[in-house]
């Protein structure tokens, strides 16, 4: 059995327009809001993770672009030699 998912109340301040428009697609106001800040989070990480690479060197690029490969490579030869 999962245990429920702890969850805090919080207090924002919201355009009333754009919550109007919230309101028309969805009678949970909650959920909306939640599903946007995972929406934001997610796009936090990504531009973080780009900045994070375009930053690199071309040498540490190059050196964790061969990893990949290899890995790829060592899991594709593990699940063949276990019928998967």
């Amino acid at each position: 059995m999962t245990q429920p998912v702890s969850k805090q109340r919080i207090s924002i301040t919201v355009d009333a327009k754009l919550l109007q428009d919230i309101d028309q697609m969805t009678e949970n106001r909650s959920a909306a809001v939640e599903e946007g800040l995972r929406l934001w989070h997610r796009q936090q990480i990504e531009n973080q993770l780009r900045t994070f690479y375009q930053a690199q060197k071309p040498t540490d690029r190059q050196f964790d672009e061969n990893w990949g490969e290899f890995a790829q490579t060592q899991m594709e030869e593990i699940l063949d030699s276990e019928g998967l």
